[in-house]
């Protein structure tokens, strides 16, 4: 079972516009609502990539979090949830197509407390049996303690964890040992200080010889991508594409790598098939991949081991 960790979800609605104009009405050309937070893109990675053996923990509440477990019925996702009195948040992205612009306007996420997170963190351990993966993404909500992920980490020795976050959170959870840790370059420079974030060559460096962890992935825009899997070291790159809306690629390059851990596929698939779906999501106007787009990006993905420096 993958269990997707998501306490500070959302109503996601994507408005497509001509071009927002002030002080007069917008009138979209199209809306649709989708169910957001970080984990419910993954869990859509990881349906489209054909794995349905996972269940996402959130917490609901309000008129809101009603729809929301609506549209997740409609979506097959399973849900572990917490429920409390404040409605879900809504968070609103405007694609503008004159400009090509993305807007983005969240709202705030309710602030945990000490019982509902108790609560929440209580039914994700009765829920857990050995082997199964648990992929914390995101960064943690308001009342999560920095050390919430390492915690949970070092007393859950018999799961595997997967890691997608940044800041506090991230540094606290490198000093445990996750199962595998994906983060871009300037995270990255938040646990090595001294590291040029912007030269491969030398995240290449130290993914070889300071990086203790036995999986890790650092993105690096249009760069592609480093991964250090086991005792070898990947580059990955994705045709350059004319980007519609890149909302959720990050999420669904998380889920299609979960899944290539789950069947235990060799990392020159999983890693080309993320950087596809990933890819592919940049497409559209709505957080979706289409088949015959993912395998045509498939194709252009470059995968190469890169030998070590004698």
């Amino acid at each position: 079972m993958i269990h997707l960790i998501c306490p500070n979800p959302a109503l996601d609605r994507t408005i497509i516009v001509d071009q927002l104009k002030k002080e007069i009405p917008n009138r979209p050309k199209e809306v649709r609502d989708f169910p957001g937070g970080k984990s419910f893109n993954v869990a859509y990675a990881l349906r489209e990539r054909g794995q349905s053996d996972y269940c996402i923990h959130t917490i609901l509440g309000g008129p809101i979090g009603d729809y929301l477990q609506t549209l997740n019925i409609e979506r097959q996702n399973p849900l572990v949830l917490t429920q409390h009195d404040r409605n879900t948040r809504i968070c609103t992205i405007y694609l503008e197509e004159a400009t090509g612009q993305v807007v983005l306007v969240y709202e705030k996420g309710l602030e945990l407390t000490e019982s509902l997170l108790t609560a929440f963190t209580d039914r994700l351990k009765e829920s857990l049996s050995p082997g199964d993966f648990v992929v914390f993404s995101g960064s943690l909500m308001t009342g999560m303690p920095d050390d919430y992920i390492r915690r949970f980490i070092e007393e859950h020795p018999e799961v595997h964890t997967i890691v997608d976050t940044s800041g506090a959170a991230l540094i606290q959870a490198y000093q445990a040992q996750p199962s595998l840790i994906k983060i871009n370059n300037e995270e990255l420079k938040d646990i090595y200080p001294d590291l040029d974030e912007h030269d491969p060559a030398a995240i290449e460096n130290l993914l070889r010889h300071q990086v203790p962890h036995e999986n890790l992935i650092v993105t690096l825009g249009s760069k592609g991508s480093l991964a250090k899997i086991g005792k070898h070291i990947f580059r990955v790159q994705s045709p350059k594409k004319i980007t519609r809306n890149p909302i959720a690629s990050g999420d669904f390059y998380l889920g299609v790598l979960v899944k290539g851990l789950v069947q235990n596929e060799a990392p020159e698939i999983y890693l080309a098939e993320a950087a596809a779906f990933a890819t592919a999501n940049c497409l559209n106007d709505f957080p979706e991949v289409h088949p015959h787009q993912f395998l045509s990006v498939l194709q252009e993905v470059a995968v190469e081991e890169l030998a070590n420096p004698s």
